[in-house]
Order: structure tokens, then sequence, then C-alpha cells
């Protein structure tokens, strides 16, 4: 980055205080990717909200790949063929069983990269488990979550979840059971890119445009979200993007024995425990269901403090400026 100087008058003189001029940067994304896309647009959302240039590249990279302006670029990809030669290049990394092999080391492909945002299990070594062989391991936590979004006191609607289109979730005999009991009545609004009539039987309501803000629209709409992890998910103890995505809507949140989502919104959440049968788990849904419909200004105050959580820890700006400050630290070197 340049440094600029910006002109300010204060009792008749005139001074210059140094700052920093605006980051550009080139984001390397797919409309291939249906998670990954959605997450480049919230990307660019926040990072505008800062002042940046975001540059948002949809065809794999092959247009920032070639830019010559650029601060850096984060790539959204698994197997992206490309760095761009002229900046860093940091790469996020949400899902460990794309990135390493079995004795959990990166996996050579990716030592290409700069510097790597990752979602991974909390107190591991990240040094120790991920070690590059010819240069320094630079790296952030970095979440898939959302730019900010003022709280909204939501109406308790229905309930709304999302089809599953990968995962034990969507090949899993017990929770193709849990989807047909949970669809059986139209107590769920169901949303995915694709009508699954093996697993749902009513309630399907169609598809969320990947723009990085329809999602919270939408389930601002219905005001109750249902969010269940894979089994990888829950072994590493880390969250999907589901739960920024409620917490930011502010809605009320009903969540599987996530780690990560225990520990961080705690008693703001409502939970299931999904390693019961089908049946039972219908059952707690909606147990959790009957209890917020009666009692509204509870739900709506765990919604609220799920909300702040999201505010004071996860919104994506804030992951932006701990990006940035990698940055510097990488262009030092």
């Amino acid at each position: 980055m340049t440094p600029v100087f910006k002109c300010l008058m204060a009792c008749g003189f005139i001074f210059f205080v140094r700052t920093e001029a605006s980051i550009r940067m080139g984001i390397a994304s797919s409309s291939k990717y249906c998670g990954e896309r959605e997450v480049g647009w919230r990307i660019k959302a926040a990072a505008e909200s800062l002042g940046w240039t975001v540059f948002l590249d949809e065809d794999q990279g092959s247009f920032v790949e070639k830019m010559q302006d650029l601060d850096f670029v984060v790539c959204l990809l698994p197997q992206n063929t490309f760095t761009n030669p002229y900046c860093p290049n940091y790469q996020t990394i949400f899902h460990p069983f794309n990135f390493l092999d079995g004795e959990r080391h990166l996996l050579p492909f990716y030592e290409k990269y700069d510097g790597y945002l990752m979602t991974l299990q909390e107190g591991q070594s990240i040094e120790e488990g991920l070690r590059l062989k010819n240069k320094q391991f630079h790296c952030i936590s970095f979440y898939p979550t959302v730019h900010h979004v003022p709280y909204k006191e939501v109406s308790l609607n229905n309930l709304v979840t999302m089809i599953p289109v990968w995962s034990n979730r969507l090949n899993d005999r017990k929770f193709r059971s849990f989807y047909k009991l949970l669809s059986r009545d139209g107590l769920v609004s169901f949303y995915g890119i694709n009508k699954n009539d093996a697993l749902i039987k009513r309630g399907y309501v169609g598809s969320i445009p990947f723009d990085g803000v329809s999602v919270i629209d939408v389930l601002q709409k219905h005001g109750v979200v249902l969010i269940l992890h894979s089994d990888i998910h829950n072994q590493e103890g880390i969250p999907t993007s589901r739960i920024f995505e409620a917490a930011a809507a502010s809605t009320v949140i009903i969540s599987d024995e996530n780690s990560f989502v225990r520990k961080h919104f705690g008693d703001s959440v409502f939970y299931i425990d999904t390693s019961l049968k089908a049946s039972e788990i219908d059952r707690q849904v909606r147990k959790h269901m009957k209890f917020i419909k009666s009692n509204p200004g509870k739900a709506l105050e765990m919604a609220k403090t799920a909300h702040q959580i999201f505010v004071d820890q996860f919104e994506m700006s804030n992951q932006l400026l701990k990006l940035e400050a990698l940055h510097r630290g990488v262009v030092a070197q």
C-alpha cells in the first residue's frame, strides 16, 4: 500500500496526517461452488464497508490472476491452479479434509501461498500440524461469517432450514428419515438449490440467490432457524456458515451440539442431540418450537444475545482487519 497524506485544518492551522491508501484486493471464486461463492460476496460487502476496493472474480480467478495493481488476492477455491505473481496470495481453508493429508500436514499443492485463512479446531497447534518446508507459516483464524447486519426484532413465523447438498446429512439413513419426519406437516420451510423429493415431503420453497444479502432477508422472514452440521464439522469442532447467518439475521437458533457453537454462543441457542434416532431428533425440534411460540419474549432475548455475540466476535470486517495485519507482516518479511 502506498502512503498518502490527508490535509486537515484546525484553529486556523493546516496540518497533514499520514494515512494508508485504500487496499485493493482480489477474490478468486467460482459460480460452481455454492458456499464459497456466497462467502466471496460477503467478503466484498465487508471490505467495501472498510473503504477497500474489491475485485470479485467468479471465473476461478482468471481475471484477478493477471492484475498487477492489487495488494493481495484471497483464494476461496480448493485446487486453484494459479497464484497472482505480482502480489501475495492467501488461501482460505474452511474444511481441513480438502487441504491436509492423512497426517494432517498441508498438501504440497498449497505450499505456494503466502498465508492461510483457516477455520480449524480451537487449540490445535497450527504451526506444528501444518508446517511448511521452506518458508514461515503465516495464518489467522478465519470463519465463513457475514458482514455487519443491524439488529432487527424478527417475527417468529415458522422454522426454516437448508436442504443438504453434501455430507452424511444428505446420505445417512437416519438423517434422511429425520428430514422426512420434519417435512411431513408443513412445520418447516426448506430452501436449497434443488428440490429433493426423496428427502423432503412438504415445505420446499426454492433457492436463495448467492449475493451475500438474500439469505439474511430469507431467515428474517421466517424468524427461527434450524442448523445441522455435518459429522466432519462436529468431529473437527468447526462451524458451518449457517450459525453466523442466523445470528447476524437476529433469528432464534436451534442447533445440533457443535462444540464451537456451544462454546461461543452458549445459552443463546436451543440445542438438539443428533446422536439419537430420527424420531427423537424430530421430537426435540418440535418441543423447542412449542416453547418458542409459547415464550416469544424469552426466545427473542436469546436471539438478541446471539446477534451481539456475532457483532462482538465474528463480523467479517473484523476478520478482514486481521487479514490486513497478517498482510503487513508478510510484506515486511
